[in-house]
């Protein structure tokens, strides 16, 4: 993706971003970070920052930034992934339409990570290689080979 995105700082071992979205009413923080669910493949959680510094994935920031908002998210798995190159990376959105909205990402941005990533769909518990035409219920990630 070639497009703005905010600057971010990463936990020493990439596992944990943190990132302010920036409005002329306020910033909040966010918080994107890779959680191992098998010995090859990380949950993405991201969302808001809470005062108990816990991820709030279904908060609703509304501060008119989300495409800066969603190019930060996506450098900051791209980094993810070029410092864990043996893992891959499971995202589903916390709603069907946060979902709907990475599937569209995806489709929209396939010429950019074609060449570079492999990505999977899950379709009722099942994997298959992802197809710009199929609803999927989450997806998953990782680098080809170099």
């Amino acid at each position: 993706m070639k497009h703005n995105y905010y600057p971010y700082l990463a936990s020493e071992d990439y596992l944990s971003f943190t990132f302010s979205s920036i409005s002329q009413k306020r910033i909040v923080r966010k918080k994107a970070e890779f959680l191992l669910i098998s010995e090859d493949v990380c949950n993405f959680a991201f969302g808001d920052l809470t005062e108990n510094n816990e991820i709030d994935d279904r908060a609703v920031t509304d501060n008119k930034d989300t495409n800066m908002v969603l190019s930060t998210v996506i450098r900051i798995l791209l980094e993810f992934l070029d410092t864990h190159k043996n893992k891959a990376v499971y995202f589903q959105g916390s709603t069907p339409s946060r979902t709907r909205m990475y599937q569209i990402i995806l489709r929209k941005e396939k010429p950019n990570w074609e060449t570079r990533l492999i990505v999977y769909g899950i379709f009722n518990g099942e994997i298959m290689p992802y197809e710009t035409d199929f609803k999927f219920d989450a997806f998953i990630v990782k680098q080809k080979d170099a």
